[in-house]
């Protein structure tokens, strides 16, 4: 018999949601969601009051509108609620077990000696509120029911400073507890909370206190004795003062000297996936240093795999970047491409690829015009190969659309080859980044129109390169080249 040919997959369209997901989560939502439709059944008193209160009140904000949190933000914390407070599983071991028995070759967490979830969330779906509500359910559990497997300190962890300025927006002064319905009236009189940003000192003793700081903070001190003054500059001058006026201490000893558990939650948790990493070995270490150990770690990312691409076998919630945009949470990207256009014979970049800036800034007009009735201003991100492609492109601009372009209308950032702005630039271009995103000025800052990047190598994935650069934008016009293809790429705000 000739052998049947296999009927080619068919790929699936933009607004289909269908994707993989970990091994879990299926049976999870499943079970998640029938215990929702039992009123929450086996949940604490305080647990209830917390979920009815967030989900199904009627809140209405001092700007005279009202708020509501989304439902893949519901679903997060409640899957958390659900696994921790009333089925019970705080293994990975009994998570795979119970959710996943039938799935063969899945590989056990080397130390599981405390809970640990991981939240999948697209990048902008709101993974921050679900950490407040996380942190909130943890903290009036263990102080208005009394539980002592609950914590009432946080710690939020972020990988790098500026992951660790952008969560310094919400959790500074507990600025998110006050702004955010997440403390119901019958419970404020238990709310006695203090936010810790790193480096600063202990205050009045709190109940419970939430401390964020960035990961290098906890790593030991290099041995800097190379770099030491010599003996005779000190037998004059004396010892060096210290780097601060004040020395703070380590978090990690406040939070062990304050007693009970913690709980720790992990911003970007997509670096955590080596169990032998630093990062893991610092949580391992405050495991150990507290007297109710860690209450549970909280892995929060939107892309939570493994070397290999694998999720990590303890995701327990997955909203896909799919969803998020079918559902408008994110914006939807769209791609415009120049054809007809041919690159100049030359070896200078604003000359070479002169057709494509100007498409670009074309593109970026006819934006301007659309968004001048909603208050909007579009932004132009060019990409370029090298900093010597982008020092040319950049004076290009200048010169030529002086007016829109000129002066501090335009700003260069330089990466090395991780993808890190070079040191001198690199406190500037944090502080646009964090500004981006939001329609009024971040602290009096207004962003320029444009912005040209340059690279030292190329990325081989044009797409890894654009994500993290355009994101939170309300319009952006992109010229990138990669592996040889050019491409004018924007992103269209569709809410």
């Amino acid at each position: 018999m000739p052998r049947g040919s296999r009927a080619p997959r068919e790929q699936l369209g933009l607004l289909e949601p269908r994707v993989k997901t970990a091994p879990c989560v299926p049976a999870i939502r499943e079970a998640v969601a029938d215990w929702r439709n039992r009123g929450y059944s086996g949940a604490t008193g305080t647990t209830k009051a917390l979920l009815n209160y967030w989900f199904k009140a009627d809140h209405l904000m001092h700007s005279g509108r009202f708020f509501k949190y989304h439902d893949s933000q519901r679903d997060a914390i409640e899957t958390l609620i659900y696994l921790y407070e009333v089925a019970g599983i705080r293994r990975h071991k009994d998570l795979l077990e119970k959710f996943a028995p039938n799935i063969l070759g899945l590989r056990l967490l080397q130390y599981d000696d405390f809970p640990r979830y991981c939240i999948k969330m697209a990048t902008g779906s709101g993974k921050t509120k679900v950490m407040s509500l996380t942190i909130a359910w943890q903290y009036f559990n263990a102080v208005a029911e009394g539980l002592d497997d609950y914590a009432k300190t946080a710690l939020v962890i972020a990988p790098n400073v500026i992951v660790f300025e952008r969560l310094r927006l919400d959790f500074e002064g507990g600025r998110v507890f006050r702004t955010d319905p997440i403390i119901p009236p019958e419970l404020k009189l238990f709310w006695d909370f203090d936010c810790y940003m790193r480096s600063e000192s202990e205050r009045a003793h709190s109940q419970g206190a939430l401390y964020l700081s960035n990961i290098q903070q906890f790593y030991e001190p290099r041995d800097r004795s190379d770099g030491a003054e010599p003996q005779e500059l000190l037998d004059v001058l004396g010892p060096a003062p210290p780097a601060r006026a004040v020395e703070t201490e380590p978090f990690d000893r406040r939070i062990a000297a304050r007693g009970g558990p913690c709980l720790v939650v992990n911003d970007e948790a997509h670096h955590t996936h080596d169990e032998e990493s630093e990062w893991n070995k610092v949580i391992r270490r405050l495991h150990g240093a507290c007297s109710g150990g860690l209450a549970a770690q909280m892995d929060f990312s939107a892309t939570p795999r493994f070397s290999k691409g694998a999720l990590f076998t303890w995701t327990v919630s997955d909203y896909p970047l799919k969803q998020a945009i079918i559902d408008n949470i994110v914006k939807r990207p769209t791609k415009g491409i120049a054809t007809g256009i041919q690159e100049a014979r030359s070896d200078i970049a604003s000359t070479k690829y002169r057709p494509y800036v100007t498409a670009a800034v074309e593109r970026w007009r006819e934006y301007r015009e659309q968004l001048a009735s909603l208050n909007k201003k579009p932004i132009l991100f060019v990409m370029m190969n090298t900093t010597d492609d982008a020092e040319d492109v950049a004076d290009y601009l200048r010169t030529k659309y002086t007016d829109e372009f000129g002066g501090d209308r335009l700003l260069i950032i330089h990466t090395d080859k991780s993808g890190g702005e070079s040191g001198k630039r690199h406190c500037e271009c944090a502080h646009v980044a964090r500004g981006l995103g939001r329609s009024e000025c971040y602290r009096g800052y207004r962003p320029p129109p444009v912005y040209v990047k340059g690279e030292y190598l190329a990325r081989a994935d044009h797409r890894q390169g654009v994500a993290p650069h355009v994101q939170g934008l309300d319009h952006t016009s992109l010229i990138h080249r990669a592996r040889g293809c050019h491409r004018q790429q924007g992103l269209h705000r569709i809410r």
